[in-house]
């Protein structure tokens, strides 16, 4: 039986070995072995979610591929101790194994799930920077209205409902809106001529 705890040829820093670990451990597995100097990872991606009963939003990350932790391979024998420790100091987990040895993958194997989580990343900051509020002024910024300013009346993920004066009232994509630079009717910096 090859479990891979043996000197190879092949550099085990540029490789990773796979924990598998339940759904709800699994941020809790990597935070744990980082803290203890594993170089240990998982993709995550940030969650918004409404609280119960209220208009709060909350903020928090999500595995992207629940049950899996990536660690380095020469964390490899430290693991296999870890795991067969009556007393394990992390949260509960197995190395994975397949035909009774501990698969090894590649920095390249796992790219795509790095740009899964640069790609979530990147749509979380887009939505965080494109949440309006009720009474907020916007601006058009882009297509046949660009340039009109209004307030926002309803808000929402990807669309808002945008009143132009008394009587004309938009449903506008949120992409399409920037932040007008006036808070309460007054400029931000300077004194208003």
């Amino acid at each position: 039986m090859n479990d891979n705890t043996k000197k190879t040829t092949i550099d085990p820093a540029g490789r990773w070995c796979i924990l598998r670990t339940s759904p709800g451990r699994t941020l809790a597995l990597m935070m744990a072995l980082a803290a203890a100097g594993y170089e240990a990872w998982t993709p995550c991606a940030t969650q918004t979610r409404k609280r119960p009963r209220s208009n709060l939003s909350v903020e928090r990350d999500v595995p992207i591929a629940p049950t899996f932790v990536f660690v380095r391979a020469v964390h490899l024998r430290d693991l296999i101790i870890a795991e067969a420790s009556p007393i394990n100091p992390y949260p509960d987990f197995s190395l994975f194994r397949h035909a009774g040895r501990v698969p090894l993958v590649g920095d390249g194997e796992v790219e795509g799930l790095r740009h899964a989580e640069e790609r979530a990343r990147v749509q979380a900051r887009r939505k965080r920077r494109r949440r309006l509020h009720m009474g907020q002024r916007v601006s058009i910024g882009e297509g046949a209205f660009a340039g009109l300013s209004g307030t926002v009346e309803t808000t929402g993920d990807a669309f808002v409902l945008v009143a132009f004066g008394q009587t004309f009232r938009m449903k506008i994509a949120t992409s399409l809106l920037t932040a007008d630079l006036v808070v309460d009717g007054q400029p931000v910096m300077g004194a208003a001529a």
